[in-house]
């Protein structure tokens, strides 16, 4: 099957507020070493609204899928560093995050078997599209803003998530139902802190 924008629109709706949200889906590997890669106690539940008491915290929820693990975070600040990203890729494996916040700042990541393929804090702004990976070139480029030229506005135009998870399904393999993101608002909530790729994101700077 061909990952497409037009599928994972009717998947959006599942994974509930898009504008402060972490999606993470890896292949090959459990939930424990997703969790831990992200810094998540599996030894710890909390309610949501419990998790944020620390302006340094967030929670994350897990669920098996086939062929891996697809896991989210609330905030849009304790999305994966590049670290975990290797980590979790490494031995044959793949990991993709598709991340917004309230700034505004709409990052996509995979990584493949232990390298990092591609990471922007704000893909859809790049500057030059060839860093993009071949195989995400046709996704990427329906949602591409050149910042020189001028773009008139499509209202059907595909929106960053809905990219970003189909470029999420062509680096891991791993599509993403309906269903299993709804499974992750009724998944127990683990306490992570935030900030890990931004702060790494800074020191890169």
């Amino acid at each position: 099957m061909t990952a497409t924008p037009e599928y994972y629109d009717q998947v959006l709706d599942a994974f509930g507020d898009t504008e402060s949200l972490t999606v993470l889906i890896v292949a090959g590997r459990t939930i424990p070493e997703v969790a831990a890669a992200v810094g998540a106690d599996l030894g710890r539940a909390v309610r949501g609204e419990d998790a944020f008491e620390d302006d340094r915290a967030t929670v994350w929820s897990f669920t098996e899928v086939p062929g891996g693990v697809l896991a989210a975070e609330p905030s849009g600040y304790g999305d994966p560093s590049l670290d975990a990203l290797r980590a979790l890729s490494a031995g044959g494996g793949a990991a993709a995050t598709v991340r917004n916040n309230v700034q505004g700042h709409f990052r996509f990541g995979c990584a493949r078997d232990g390298e990092v393929h591609f990471d922007e804090d704000e893909f859809m702004y790049i500057e030059d599209p060839e860093v993009v990976p071949a195989e995400l070139r046709p996704l990427f480029d329906l949602v591409w803003d050149d910042l020189e030229d001028e773009i008139d506005e499509d209202d059907d135009a595909p929106t960053g998530w809905s990219v970003g998870l189909a470029m999420a399904e062509v680096a891991t393999g791993i599509r993403v139902t309906k269903e299993e993101a709804a499974r992750l608002s009724d998944a127990t909530l683990h306490p992570a802190p935030q900030m890990l790729y931004v702060l790494a994101f800074e020191l890169e700077e």
